[in-house]
């Protein structure tokens, strides 16, 4: 009954992962294959992504599609930028771009997917993430199922969401992503103790991740392993001390006897 009266409670403040989890299949940047290896706008263009200068990734991949205009790697690079900055219009334009000039170019479909899915088209989502999934088995499979386990999240279909990532973890048990997002799952289905598994096992790669870690001592607190708890409640606050789970870790520890005075 305890248990119980506690999942009520924490289902009002469960933490969802956000944009950067329906990001994770997209955010691996490209290698420039040798069709596109020389083109040096390209190669600084993706190197701008990955250190987060999104401007001017978007000002110099740019340049490499001014140049090259039939080049859907650049194109696809170029729509990757733009759904960073979290403009999906652009984005889905340009991965489309790229599937017309190489429809075999099935990490742009997955692209496009996330982009749809973040704009809120979940049909269109779907859709994407199907057909790859259908196609011949690529590298791509695995990201495309991480993605339509993010879908069936936003959808609010737990249950679809936690068999996706479980299939995904089979598939490959290193994307320790599709753990954190499984956590989150079950977290809504109220199975803790497996929700728990989950986040520890995501913070070992990743101990600082304050979705993490806060929903980590939610589910302590729900087998009354409250000092445990405080603990990771204060790793959310060290973590990320700007972040929306370290506002309320910050909350619950200001009314936790003893844990205030330990944050400060």
């Amino acid at each position: 009954m305890r248990a119980s009266r506690a999942a009520v409670a924490l289902s009002s403040i469960l933490v969802l992962g956000g944009c950067r989890s329906t990001l994770d299949a997209a955010k691996k940047l490209p290698e420039p294959s040798p069709a596109v290896a020389d083109l040096v706008d390209y190669r600084q263009g993706l190197t701008l992504l990955r250190e987060g200068r999104v401007d001017e990734a978007i000002q110099q991949l740019g340049s490499a599609r001014a140049a090259y205009p039939r080049s859907a790697e650049v194109a696809n690079a170029l729509g990757l930028a733009y759904l960073y900055r979290k403009d999906h219009r652009n984005a889905t334009k340009l991965f489309a771009e790229a599937l017309a000039l190489d429809e075999n170019l099935v990490e742009a479909k997955n692209n496009r997917g996330v982009a749809a899915m973040e704009a809120g088209r979940f049909e269109d989502a779907e859709k994407d993430f199907s057909e790859v999934l259908a196609g011949t088995r690529t590298s791509e499979h695995v990201k495309a199922r991480f993605n339509l386990g993010l879908l069936r999240a936003r959808q609010l279909r737990w249950a679809d969401a936690e068999r996706e990532l479980t299939t995904v973890l089979a598939d490959d048990p290193g994307y320790l992503n599709a753990a954190r997002e499984r956590g989150l799952a079950r977290m809504k289905l109220e199975d803790f103790r497996g929700a728990l598994e989950d986040f520890l096992l995501f913070l070992r790669e990743d101990g600082n991740d304050p979705v993490a870690n806060y929903n980590a001592a939610l589910c302590l607190l729900t087998t009354d392993r409250r000092d445990l708890a405080v603990r990771y409640m204060e790793r959310t606050v060290q973590a990320a001390p700007e972040s929306d789970e370290a506002r309320k870790a910050r909350r619950f520890l200001g009314g936790e006897p003893g844990a205030a005075g330990r944050e400060r």
